[in-house]
């Protein structure tokens, strides 16, 4: 009888990781991986309204006035700096051509879902193969928060969709060098209007191709040429924050407070309320917020170093803030009821591809030479991130950036497992 039993799931996945490595058979799976996203995004979409809760309620604030010509602040006639301008500027585009309208913000961000997974798979294919690619793709494709970010007002997929792109221009082989730096810069200057986590990005960008080429001069030069492009994109609006506050201001003035609510006697590592300096000018206040931070880090410095080890366990160990901004919207459509098991679902999906990024990290530093570890941009990339966010503040929705790259790992992984597989049922 067991000889006449058919093959299991498991040998059909890896006989279809076999199939991928046939570059036809990939842009075939690419292309339904991209039709199944769209899919879900726009199930989601119909299914869940657009309800500005928390940080929407800001961003569409700031879109609003900006639509209106009030400048870029909580009410016209006050301008601000304190959060990054590029989301509600981008909001604010769309309203002036639609009116006050969610249906095109969810457009664009379908848009940018479909892009973040294609550039997940393009990367992937370069850095760890076609299989990989696939693997990853149809992670991002099914990946809860990804598809609840479709209907929430929110800087997380502009930032991911600028960042990604930025690194695949810098990944551009046949492109000149002079030609993919400038780009890249480019790229980077959008992310940082989004979020400025991205300024000090551009040496990762150029780090594979330095050690595949081993070429420090072009190297630095591809380093100097987009950080000046970058510089050159964010410099009207760091002008006009000179004008308002009278100090140079990059993009925003909220990295002091940020840093602050990370480190100081009363921090749990998270968002928490600020206290009143009684300095109405943003860009003193950040200021102030920075010599409180670095005041407490001097005096505490062991518990500095083992609250960011904890702050790195506190990014990711849950991924609900996409039902939890989106929890009006659903109760409206499906009742309260609902909101606990999405959570589960999502946090389900989020622990098992998490593991298997874990097991690709610890595959890739067992089974590749030193030199190429270091230098394994899902590596770096995810480790940039984390760092950038456990020096200062911390909550599950700021492990968003590394998702395309814990994806590539995770993806990496199973077919690692896969190909054991195969290869113990060849003996």
């Amino acid at each position: 009888m067991a000889e006449n039993a058919g093959p299991t799931p498991t040998d059909r996945l890896t006989g279809l990781v076999r199939a991928l490595e046939d570059p036809a058979n990939g842009r075939r799976a690419r292309a339904a991986i991209l039709s199944l996203a769209l899919l879900l995004r726009l199930a989601w979409a119909l299914a869940v309204p657009v309800v500005p809760v928390s940080d929407s309620v800001a961003y569409d604030t700031f879109a609003q006035h900006l639509a209106a010509g009030e400048g870029y602040g909580w009410n016209p006639g006050e301008p601000s700096a304190y959060w990054p301008v590029g989301t509600s500027a981008v909001y604010s585009a769309l309203y002036r051509v639609f009116g006050h309208s969610y249906t095109p913000i969810v457009a664009l961000n379908i848009a940018l879902g479909l892009s973040i997974v294609y550039l997940t798979m393009s990367l992937a294919r370069r850095w760890s193969g076609e299989p990989t690619s696939i693997l990853a793709g149809l992670l991002m494709s099914v990946w809860p928060l990804l598809i609840q970010f479709t209907t929430i007002l929110a800087s997380e997929l502009l930032f991911l969709f600028f960042a990604l792109a930025a690194i695949w221009i810098a990944e551009l082989e046949r492109a000149r060098p002079l030609t993919r730096s400038l780009l890249a810069g480019l790229a980077l200057a959008a992310a940082s209007y989004v979020r400025p986590i991205s300024l000090l990005l551009v040496p990762f960008l150029f780090l594979r191709a330095l050690a595949r080429d081993r070429r420090v001069s072009t190297f630095l030069l591809c380093c100097s040429v987009a950080t000046l492009s970058m510089l050159a994109v964010l410099l009207p609006w760091s002008l006009r924050n000179m004008r308002v506050f009278e100090r140079f201001v990059l993009v925003s003035t909220n990295g002091g407070a940020n840093f602050w609510m990370g480190n100081n006697p009363d921090t749990t590592g998270g968002y928490m309320p600020l206290p009143d300096l009684g300095i109405p000018n943003e860009a003193q206040q950040n200021e102030a917020f920075n010599k409180l931070a670095m005041a407490y880090i001097r005096e505490k410095p062991l518990r500095f170093l083992s609250r960011t080890a904890l702050k790195a366990l506190m990014l990711h160990d849950r991924e609900t803030i996409g039902i939890v901004w989106n929890g009006q919207g659903i109760t409206e459509r499906f009742g309260k009821r609902t909101i606990p098991a999405l959570k589960t679902g999502s946090n389900l999906y989020w622990y098992l591809v998490l593991a298997l990024g874990l097991l690709g990290t610890v595959l890739a530093l067992r089974e590749k030479p030193f030199h190429l570890v270091i230098v394994f941009p899902p590596l770096y990339f995810w480790s940039y991130f984390i760092l950038v966010h456990c020096l200062t503040v911390v909550n599950d929705r700021y492990h968003f950036p590394s998702i395309p790259f814990i994806a590539i790992l995770a993806a990496s992984a199973l077919c690692a497992l896969l190909g054991r597989k195969a290869r113990l049922a060849a003996t």
